[in-house]
């Protein structure tokens, strides 16, 4: 197998020092513009790779940025990474991608890989329950926290108005004249998952509803449980005549669920969906939703990320960015069925 060229080569061909070559391809102004054309002119000719690995040695860091998530699966999920990896593309940088499951373990494993690479800096979605040395790491590395806020490291964090999106969707509920809600939502040991569940609260305290604990569902995040959550709600002796989801997947878990079910959307069950994904514009009339922000919230994110890498936006206390969410109304929402007959 032929060895893959050296600066040695490309300095041997146009009788330069190996210095010289070495500066030309770093971009040195102490070198001619024209010999560093001819440098990399060259190097394209024989097919010269610059080693990163070595780089990253002299340097102390390489042009990696780490994006740790618990599951890609999630629209969400992909479109901040899309987003990221444009911002990092701009910049002349890598974006590495590691997905967690939400596994203590493996998010250990990936934060050691992307600190032995030297990566410039991650931005991280922190799992449920991370380890001590997960924990240690990060306050040790440039990072941002994104969407999911772990209070343990006091951090950078950029996300989503969580509580106010389900303001958003349980009012606009409740101004349709239901009153027995049902809400379907993550694990409270998440900042997403608590804010979320706490908004939908409030907004029925606020309307002097009761809130029938046994219609109050949060576990996992993923399709599954969303499935599971709403065949429970179904199976209670008086059913709810609205739903509201608080996370991408489950969102489709339970609706799937529902009309497999039979239920008629909206005409036995009013339904608002989280996230705004192709998914659910084609479900039925489409999914009333809690669109967000997601690609201005990576971008944002990722750009204070790279200015703290630089020694930029330190700040005595850790940034906190919120964006806020907006409620679109489709087809799936309307009036309780008693109430349409009335009218």
């Amino acid at each position: 197998m032929k060895r893959p060229p050296t600066m040695k080569d490309i300095a041997a061909e146009l009788e330069l020092s190996v210095s010289t070559v070495a500066r030309s391809l770093a971009g040195s102004p102490r070198i001619s513009r024209e010999t560093r054309a001819r440098v990399a002119s060259a190097a394209e000719r024989l097919g010269y790779v610059v080693d990163l690995a070595a780089r990253a040695m002299r340097s102390g860091t390489s042009s990696i940025i780490g994006l740790i998530v618990p599951d890609i699966r999630n629209d969400f999920y992909s479109t901040a990474a899309k987003a990221i990896a444009d911002c990092c593309q701009e910049r002349g940088h890598q974006l590495v991608l590691a997905v967690t499951d939400d596994d203590p373990e493996l998010e250990l494993e990936h934060l050691r890989n992307l600190r032995s690479a030297r990566a410039l800096g991650f931005v991280i979605i922190p799992s449920v329950t991370p380890a001590q040395e997960t924990l240690r790491l990060m306050r040790a590395t440039p990072h941002v926290q994104f969407v999911r806020h772990c209070a343990k490291v006091e951090s950078d964090w950029f996300g989503i108005e969580d509580a106010q999106a389900m303001r958003l969707a349980t009012r606009h509920l409740i101004e349709r004249g239901h009153r027995r809600i049902a809400y379907i939502g993550s694990t409270v040991a998440i900042s997403t998952g608590r804010d979320r569940l706490d908004g939908f609260r409030r907004s029925l305290q606020e309307a002097g509803l009761a809130i029938d604990e046994r219609l109050v569902k949060a576990g996992s995040c993923d399709t599954e449980f969303g499935s599971a959550a709403m065949r429970e709600i179904l199976a209670e002796p008086q059913r709810p005549t609205a739903v509201v989801t608080a996370g991408a997947r489950m969102s489709i878990g339970a609706y799937d669920c529902a009309r497999a079910s039979g239920v008629g959307i909206p005409s036995d069950l009013s339904f608002v969906g989280f996230s705004d994904s192709p998914t659910l514009r084609w479900c039925g009339e489409g999914l009333t939703t809690i669109a967000l922000p997601v690609r201005e919230l990576a971008m944002a994110a990722t750009d204070f990320l790279f200015r703290k890498a630089g020694g930029d936006g330190k700040s005595e206390r850790p940034c906190r960015v919120m964006l806020a969410p907006t409620l679109l109304q489709r087809g799936s929402t309307a009036a309780p069925h008693s109430e349409r007959e009335v009218a």
